[in-house]
């Protein structure tokens, strides 16, 4: 059984022993969480600072190094740089801009993000090319409109075999309360 706790500012993993086992002690280690997002509107990135601050983590904002302009907003323009990076000619991988310091050191990623065009931005996927955290347990969370989380999910996991994927979810318009319920599903408790 593995269970997240926090204490003195830091998530920590707690390895139990399985039922039947004679070990009558856990074993704990300290474990790092970074809360990393894309944010095209401010939605996921208000989303993400909140989980960095209920969950004690570190927050990174997923840049790409040519920021998007609002004409990438309009989902049915062909013609935008967005839909050109999901399904066109254009490179799927646009360069980042900030470097991730000390990558290998977080033991939890939650992972946020828009679905744009039914999919994770291509940013997201160059932050993951980038760092590719793996054996690392990454969890992630998007937000839209209507669209669920089930498809951009799925490509990221068959993308990135190596991470240990945890279900994720739509979190907008998720309260404080609800964002703390959530962390608490997943066994991260909150400071």
């Amino acid at each position: 059984m593995l269970a997240v706790l926090t204490g003195c500012g830091k998530a920590q993993i707690i390895d139990e022993p399985e039922s039947g086992q004679e070990e009558p002690s856990a074993q704990v280690k300290d474990a790092k969480v970074l809360v990393a997002c894309f944010s095209f509107t401010g939605t996921t990135k208000s989303i993400a600072t909140t989980l960095a601050d209920l969950a004690d983590g570190t927050l990174y904002l997923i840049e790409p190094e040519t920021p998007y302009g609002s004409e990438n907003s309009n989902y049915y323009d062909e013609n935008t740089r967005a839909y050109q990076e999901q399904y066109g000619q254009l490179p799927a991988r646009p360069a980042i801009k900030n470097t991730l310091k000390e990558a290998d050191g977080y033991d939890i990623v939650l992972l946020g993000f828009p679905i744009w065009y039914g999919k994770a931005p291509r940013v997201v996927f160059s932050f993951m090319d980038t760092y590719s955290f793996k054996g690392k347990t990454v969890i992630p969370f998007i937000t839209s409109g209507s669209s669920g989380i089930t498809s951009a999910a799925s490509e990221l996991t068959s993308t990135y075999p190596a991470v240990n994927w945890k279900t994720g979810d739509r979190l907008n318009g998720k309260s404080s309360e609800q964002l703390t319920s959530w962390l608490g599903s997943l066994g991260i408790k909150v400071k």
